[in-house]
């Protein structure tokens, strides 16, 4: 390793360390803080880190981790309480809101790619604001959160079916690649019912998986080794790497329901090392220029108008369903900052082709400002009390 290598190394890790403890001193979320760190060390600004192969090699990374965690997230025992009735509901609402992604990309006369961005859904910023403002066992934030789950896979999927589709084509050899797409699937199916029964025969065995001490980690090589299998496989077919992560942390949460103590590791060891490393990673990547240029707030107002029309219209079913007005803004709100999917719709479209770098930089920014804006004004329209009125 070169010695300005090591030095890109070494203010990266500080970076990594320091922002998250100013963050929450001011209220802000550690990955607007992270990436607004990149954008000041980067070549835009203050030139002190250099995007070295090594680096980039920590942020691919991270970024595979970090849509494994996404996929852990998913937390299946609340899927099958809702049954199919809860099911249909929230994915309707997904639904809606990419449909009407898609209306109003079209009627602004917006690439068509961004329709992925508007609809964008993400439950990781949505968990964090209803925990700290006390509603995550609330009936309103438990759907929030089943919307937000469901709502998260669909994103994946779409962006990698029209990623491959804006690489390859929408004919033929689309469809080849999405048949390749359904073989991972399978491939995760036949895993998951494997060991699932593997389990059901011998529990003992697979209980160090998820034991809270054990000196070897098994629970945590097993993680990362079915997300880099998946990842692999991904990489093998030419499918987006966030799939192949995503469907490992998703069958990894299926299989082990009670992952206890171990998702808490593996949160530990993405959200404090490699995730941010991605983060900074974008911010470094981040076009200064571009967002000072005056064009730019334009556009940037433009997309947080779409945004907000596009949630705050697609969550207005859950009126039927008996939610208060409030509540139902309050949904809307969050599901409007899809923090992490939207700085990774940016990259990957931008790596496609469908969109400039100042359009990418301005989702990115879009996502600093939702990031910040939207989960204050949840908090602001709904606040704590409404945890004691409604009950657990």
């Amino acid at each position: 390793m070169h010695a300005h290598d090591a030095i890109s190394l070494l203010i990266i890790a500080l970076g990594a360390f320091s922002i998250p403890l100013l963050c929450g001193r001011i209220g802000v979320p550690a990955a607007v803080g992270e990436i607004l760190f990149g954008i000041l060390v980067g070549a835009h600004v203050l030139g002190w880190v250099d995007e070295t192969e090594f680096i980039t090699f920590l942020a691919e990374f991270g970024f595979a981790f970090l849509m494994f965690l996404v996929g852990l997230e998913l937390d299946f025992h609340r899927i099958e309480r809702e049954g199919l009735r809860g099911v249909a509901v929230a994915l309707g609402i997904s639904v809606l809101i990419f449909a009407l992604s898609l209306g109003v990309t079209l009627v602004l006369g917006l690439p068509p790619f961004l329709f992925l961005a508007f609809g964008a859904i993400s439950v990781g910023l949505l968990l964090v604001t209803l925990a700290e403002v006390g509603l995550t066992k609330t009936r309103v934030g438990q759907t929030m959160i089943f919307v937000g789950s469901l709502g998260e896979f669909l994103t994946i999927v779409l962006v990698t079916a029209f990623s491959l589709g804006y690489e390859h084509g929408f004919g033929l050899e689309l469809a080849w690649e999405m048949a390749q797409l359904v073989g991972i699937l399978l491939v995760a199916y036949l895993l998951l019912v494997v060991l699932r029964t593997a389990i059901w025969w011998k529990p003992a065995a697979f209980a160090r998986v998820v034991a809270a001490r054990d000196p070897s980690e098994i629970g945590v090589r097993a993680g990362m080794a079915m997300m880099l299998i998946f990842v692999a496989l991904a990489a093998l077919i030419g499918v987006e790497a966030i799939l192949g992560a995503f469907v490992a942390g998703a069958l990894f949460s299926f299989v082990f329901r009670e992952k206890g103590i171990l998702e808490t590791k593996m949160s530990s060891i993405g959200f404090g090392f490699f995730v941010p490393i991605f983060f900074i990673w974008v911010g470094m990547q981040f076009d200064v220029r571009a967002v000072l240029r005056l064009d730019i707030l334009p556009t940037l107002g433009l997309f947080l108008l779409a945004m907000l029309v596009v949630k705050l219209g697609g969550v207005t079913p859950l009126l039927l369903r008996g939610f208060k007005p409030r509540e139902v803004a309050g949904t809307g709100l969050l599901l409007g900052a899809p923090l992490t999917l939207l700085v990774v719709i940016a990259r990957i479209g931008e790596e496609v082709g469908q969109i400039d770098r100042a359009t990418s930089a301005a989702l990115v920014l879009l996502a600093i400002v939702t990031g910040v804006a939207l989960p204050w004004l949840f908090r602001v329209l709904m606040g704590r009390k409404d945890a004691q009125e409604e009950g657990t």
